[in-house]
């Protein structure tokens, strides 16, 4: 009830109207811990900040760091992840995309590197690329950087799959992809089951026909194919309904060591785990969305059925059963000695000095991010080691 501002009798307020008196909050009643800031203080701090970065610090995109007496605001380190490792559309992103579809799903398998490290090499025919030792070494090398950085760390709890591609230098994509990837995915499906087929809808018009979308940084990829083997992390679901453009897009706001997964990569990936990849119809299309296929509108993609495994174009839409897949590589090779490994300095230089093996700097795989490495070896380095050492790294 309201008194009238015309009399004092009491009216019964309008449908709907709110009694502001009644509802009216007093400051020290909300205050409770902080009795002792007023008003007066939200305008100082705010005039301070400025009203945008005060909102952006309530939305969680900056936070406030402080350190020796000093208040620093910095971005916020958020995951661009979430708790199924899929992608995190990014604020404006234009392109679409769709709900991941659960029902087309992927298994995380346990890791066997004997086996996974044969199967390369039995299936690509390209020789002898590494040992199981070197490969699980440097799988676990970029396994333990990635658990290490917020940003990226949801990555692994999705489906996560250590890779390896072998040194190759070409000049057409698409002829080391029909002439080399896909003969290994195929030779590999057919050995895994038996009964089914390998049906390659675009066998011999590959050559000529693939460029690499701009922004996508899978030439990087390439690049490092000419001059050693590559080993990385492959992630299939991380894209879980986006669309080609979409997946392209959100490329802009990763960090510099991911790149978007195309042809080479999941066809090496399709070839080491097609129980994985391919098992049957409820496995999600594997999208080559780094990949242009004869124009700007269409890609490449794997479909998996219960009876086949089809390698075919495809538009360029948001569907819920296909992914896009990103890819994180470590550089630089690994030095396998023993049970100890260590990865190939980029300067090219070894400092032997009292107990110290190596002294070197490296690109770490977050970013263009430098460290120093050191791997201790006794009292003094064996002779041996040495000699190898210099030979591997051509000192």
């Amino acid at each position: 009830m309201f008194f009238s501002p015309y009399g004092k009798e009491r009216l019964a307020p309008r449908a709907g109207a709110i009694d502001f008196r009644a509802n009216r909050l007093k400051v020290e009643d909300t205050m409770g811990k902080y009795d002792e800031w007023s008003r007066g203080d939200d305008e100082a701090l705010l005039n301070r900040l400025g009203i945008e970065t005060a909102r952006r610090i309530a939305k969680g995109e900056l936070q406030v760091q402080f350190a020796n007496g000093m208040a620093v605001v910095k971005p916020a380190i958020v995951s661009l992840f979430d708790k199924h490792g899929r992608r995190i559309p990014p604020e404006g992103l234009k392109s679409l995309v769709a709900d991941a579809n659960q029902d087309f799903c992927l298994k995380q398998p346990k890791l066997d590197y004997g086996r996974l490290i044969a199967r390369a090499v039995e299936f690509l025919q390209q020789g002898p690329i590494m040992s199981a030792a070197e490969f699980e070494a440097r799988s676990n090398a970029i396994l333990k950087q990635i658990k290490s950085d917020k940003q990226l760390v949801n990555l692994l709890k999705g489906v996560y799959l250590p890779i390896v591609l072998p040194q190759m230098a070409g000049n057409d994509y698409g002829q080391m992809l029909g002439e080399v990837f896909l003969t290994a995915v195929e030779r590999s499906y057919t050995t895994t089951f038996t009964d089914r087929s390998f049906n390659n809808y675009q066998r011999g018009e590959l050559t000529g026909k693939i460029t690499i979308a701009v922004g996508v940084r899978h030439e990087q990829l390439i690049a490092k194919m000419a001059v050693g083997s590559v080993v990385g992390i492959y992630f299939p679901t991380a894209l879980h309904g986006f669309s080609i453009p979409a997946a392209r897009e959100q490329m802009a706001s990763l960090p510099d060591n991911v790149i978007l997964s195309g042809g080479l990569d999941i066809a090496v990936a399709m070839a080491m785990y097609p129980e994985i990849l391919a098992h049957d119809f409820n496995t999600p299309g594997l999208d080559m969305a780094a990949l242009q296929f004869g124009s700007a509108d269409y890609s490449l993609f794997f479909n998996a059925f219960d009876s086949r495994l089809r390698f075919i174009r495809r538009g360029l839409g948001a569907y819920g059963y296909f992914s896009g897949g990103l890819l994180l590589y470590f550089g630089s090779r690994i030095l396998v000695f023993g049970s100890k490994s260590i990865s190939e300095p980029i300067h090219r230089r070894v400092t032997v000095m009292s107990r110290v093996f190596f002294i070197f700097q490296n690109f770490g795989i977050l970013g263009l991010r430098v460290g120093r490495c050191a791997l201790v070896h006794g009292s003094k380095p064996p002779k041996f080691l040495i000699l190898q050492a210099r030979q591997s790294l051509a000192i």
